[in-house]
């Protein structure tokens, strides 16, 4: 078993931290294991994000996640709108409102991966359309509207 971690050795692994050096680097410098300094570090609240060897995979990896969710976005619009078109050419009451209803939840999908995406600087460009529908859908007022009596 290993000797406890001492004060001296976390005031180290926090100020070769603060340094910039790689969790494997302090590792060898106070002659612990990188499990160690992973412990110590995760104690003291701080994190080895890989640093420039990791930047560009973690940038391609923002860029994919921001480009799935303009297609999610996109997708769930495009639900909605069929949703709208079967709903205006439903038999009974019942299917419009089984139809608008898929709409709206289909519109609320979008809604919330285009704030998302916004909230990363990666916004959609959907919203005017959004509102279109959710007039079409809720009519004005936000209440809404069905063929039912």
């Amino acid at each position: 078993m290993a000797d406890p971690i001492t004060p001296a050795e976390r005031a180290e692994v926090r100020h070769r931290h603060a340094a910039g050096e790689s969790r494997n680097a302090i590792a060898r410098a106070i002659g612990r294991a990188p499990a160690s300094v992973s412990k110590i570090a995760t104690q003291e609240g701080l994190r080895f994000e890989g640093g420039a060897r990791v930047a560009p995979a973690t940038e391609a990896r923002r860029a994919d996640a921001a480009a799935r969710r303009e297609q999610l976005a996109a997708d769930a619009l495009d639900a909605a709108l069929a949703q709208v078109a079967r709903a205006d050419g439903s038999d009974t009451a019942r299917d419009a409102r089984d139809h608008a209803t898929a709409a709206r939840a289909l519109t609320e999908v979008h809604a919330r991966v285009t704030e998302l995406a916004r909230g990363t600087g990666h916004g959609s460009r959907g919203a005017s359309m959004l509102d279109r529908l959710a007039d079409a859908l809720l009519g004005p007022n936000g209440e809404e509207t069905s063929g039912e009596g």
